[in-house]
């Protein structure tokens, strides 16, 4: 549920904690596809003229991070940072929750209830 006039955000813990479990899935697939970007880096096939050696060597280059800002390796990574980044706000909004929750069962423990 989002405040438009405060400009924040607001998640129930129930839904935060979905996502953080959906956070950690993906990162885990993300950090395996990371793995799998080492079989990519020995591109075979293209044929035995030059062109083709070439391009194999550009597309083995394309999955290591010895292929620049854009090879795959890179975009990965950065896509779990991003993952990383949501699956902490979702995991801060668990613990606001919580702590907040805690507080208010402290509060009403100290209310003396009349008799």
């Amino acid at each position: 549920m989002a405040s438009q006039d405060s400009g924040e955000l607001f998640v129930d813990p129930n839904v935060a904690k979905l996502m953080v479990a959906a956070c950690d899935a993906w990162i885990g697939e993300l950090q395996l596809m990371v793995k799998h970007c080492e079989r990519l880096s020995d591109v075979k096939g293209m044929g035995s003229l030059q062109s083709g050696r070439d391009l194999a060597a550009k597309f083995s280059k394309k999955a290591r991070n010895g292929g620049g800002e854009d090879s795959l390796e890179k975009t990965l990574d950065s896509h779990i940072a991003v993952v990383k980044e949501m699956r902490a706000y979702f995991q801060a909004c668990i613990d606001r929750y919580e702590s907040v929750d805690a507080e208010n069962a402290a509060a009403h423990g100290k209310l003396e209830i009349p008799g």
